[in-house]
């Protein structure tokens, strides 16, 4: 994939391009169907950072304060240092500046392109529709209803029904290297990470608002008298009208509630914790259930495009990286898994450019072939 500067994609999104610039970036674009497919999905990124704030990793706060600030001041600030990987280990800092793409000067490392808008609906009936991000609002037909889906969006809201297919439960199914939103009937909108299933009735018509989620997801609940809930795997999530992430992945050994606005209730078998607002509630494979404060951003990051890590496992970091890019990790070494990370990237860069630079700290070595990262120590 050829370079484009990040400069470029910024200023098109806001209209602010010359001529010359616009032909460049006309001609990237037409180059290749993956070129067209990041500059789509870089283009909402940019878009989204003018309606969100996030906050960074408090580990590299004072570090990138005048980077990053928050994500309205990125936007207005091209990007400036967003285009940048941020990366220590040990203490280790590093920071390299890329353009969009990579061109593998060494031919070391082999692409590893993110993920991208796509998921798979089932319906109640067994039909099953592929999803993917669309340039254009659409209505697609689901069994006989008329669901609007506006780029990756598919929203339910307002939703006419019949009473035949009024109680009808409906599947989404975001693959790896996936990701997918909706907006329930209800108004709350759900954000689905790579590997996630959410069960969901297309219309809440009893006294309470519950879903069954898999894998990981951000919610922003609709406030109402009936509670939303979230069923998990060992554990439930209540609420009323609130914005928090579930992490609860099957091969995961803990998942992880982390709530950013309003209060939760956490219910494992009769026991119920409250959360507040940067509180994290913790349940073991073992039934632990622990609370304890965390930084939120770190948790809900990856919603609006970054992949942030504070001090977290090599082996953790990299099954998050593997979901999302779609690659399978070998540890040559299991003592090579306990490395210590601490980082910050967009998650729609190419991997292997990230994986260059944690090699030069001399811990570990990433040998890349096809879809397959072997791990081993130095």
């Amino acid at each position: 994939m050829q370079k484009i500067d990040w400069f470029i994609l910024k200023r098109s999104v806001n209209g602010d391009l010359s001529e010359d610039e616009r032909r460049e970036l006309d001609a990237w674009i037409k180059a290749s169907g993956d070129n067209e497919r990041y500059y789509r999905k870089m283009e909402k990124f940019f878009i989204r950072g003018q309606k969100r704030e996030i906050d960074v990793s408090r580990n590299f706060k004072r570090f990138v304060a005048q980077a990053y600030g928050r994500r309205r001041r990125v936007v207005r600030n091209i990007l400036k240092y967003a285009a940048a990987v941020v990366f220590f280990v040990g203490g280790v800092v590093f920071l390299q500046e890329m353009k969009f793409g990579s061109d593998d000067a060494n031919g070391k490392q082999a692409a590893l392109a993110p993920g991208m808008g796509k998921a798979v609906l089932y319906t109640g009936s067994g039909q099953m529709i592929a999803l993917e991000n669309r340039e254009q609002r659409d209505i697609i037909i689901v069994d006989s209803l008329r669901v609007e889906q506006d780029h990756d969006l598919l929203n339910y809201e307002g939703i006419e029904t019949s009473g035949k297919v009024v109680d009808e439960m409906h599947s989404m199914r975001v693959p790896r290297g996936g990701e997918f939103s909706m907006k329930l009937s209800d108004g709350t909108m759900v954000y689905l990470n790579a590997e996630t299933n959410l069960r969901y009735p297309i219309r809440f018509n009893g006294e309470e608002r519950r879903v069954k989620l898999s894998g990981e997801a951000y919610f922003d609940v609709m406030k109402s008298d009936k509670p939303f809930i979230v069923e998990v795997d060992g554990f439930e999530v209540k609420v009323l009208g609130t914005r928090f992430n579930i992490q609860a992945y099957g091969d995961e050994t803990r998942f992880k509630t982390t709530l950013e606005q309003g209060s939760v209730e956490v219910h494992v078998e009769g026991n119920k914790m409250l959360l507040e607002p940067g509180e994290q509630a913790v349940l073991t494979k073992d039934g632990e259930l622990t609370k304890r404060k965390v930084d939120v951003s770190l948790y809900t990051a990856w919603k609006d495009g970054n992949l942030v890590f504070e001090d977290e496992r090599l082996e953790d970091v990299m099954n998050t990286v593997a979901r999302w890019y779609d690659i399978k990790v070998f540890y040559t070494n299991q003592d090579v898994k306990n490395v210590r990370i601490n980082g910050n990237i967009c998650r729609f860069k190419d991997f292997s450019v990230l994986l260059e630079k944690i090699e030069k700290l001399d811990i570990v070595h990433f040998e890349i072939k096809e879809n397959v990262i072997t791990v081993t120590s130095k």
